[in-house]
């Protein structure tokens, strides 16, 4: 059973998301505990403060390194230590999460920590003291981690047992090891004329062969046209 939490200011946001698709299958499958953390609960006065102005000045408030790691401490399994833990942040200018992060994270036996930032950032000494990986989801902002890394927690859960309806899915997908790296090729599915427009004659032909073959080169032009990148 993999083990996700994801530590937030938003907490009800976060399980909301458990009710739906893949998280929902793969944890009544057994093959996922996932647990939406408030930070709040760890903060260490009463009005319940996770965040403190910058020290130096400037906009914005800066996510409090000691109450980020009481909530980090919290996640530790019993009889444990810090490194049975995996500790995830989200950063703009972090290194892009790509399908090969959700296969290897979705294959460790460490308990998986994400870090949802908000308000102005997070103090950098939690960042190196406490945070394994960093990671971004694209070249642009969002007002706090939540929506990246629910991103990232769903990419993953889809390679677990139970999450999909059809585990095969997963070999097919765009970026899967089952698609060499490659975009994934056209679907069509009824009607057979749409619009005027006819599904190819090769997918109705029962060739397997030649839908293969024509899966692939389709694949390859899509990728060549809007992922030219990735043929590097």
């Amino acid at each position: 059973m993999r083990s996700i939490s994801v530590v937030s200011v938003h907490p009800r946001f976060v399980a909301s998301y458990a009710e739906f698709g893949a998280l929902r299958a793969a944890i009544a499958a057994g093959s996922l505990d996932f647990r939406s953390v408030d930070l709040r609960d760890f903060a260490i006065d009463k009005h319940a403060s996770v965040d403190d102005a910058p020290y130096g000045g400037g906009d914005g408030m800066v996510m409090r390194p000691d109450v980020l790691a009481n909530a980090i401490s919290g996640q530790i399994p019993p009889n444990s230590n810090h490194s049975s833990l995996h500790v995830i942040s989200t950063a703009p200018g972090a290194k892009p999460w790509t399908q090969a992060d959700a296969l290897r994270l979705s294959a460790t036996q460490k308990k998986l920590v994400f870090i949802c930032g908000r308000f102005a950032g997070v103090d950098q000494r939690f960042i190196d003291l406490h945070v394994d990986e960093e990671f971004s989801i694209g070249d642009f902002v969002v007002s706090g981690g939540e929506l990246p890394v629910m991103a990232m927690v769903d990419s993953l859960v889809r390679m677990l047992p139970g999450a999909l309806g059809n585990p095969a899915s997963v070999r097919d997908d765009s970026f899967a090891e089952g698609m060499e790296g490659l975009l994934e090729y056209p679907l069509y599915t009824r009607p057979a004329i749409f619009e005027g427009v006819k599904v190819p004659d090769v997918l109705l032909s029962g060739d397997h062969r030649a839908i293969h073959k024509w899966r692939r080169d389709q694949a390859l032009a899509r990728t060549r046209r809007l992922r030219p990148d990735l043929l590097k």
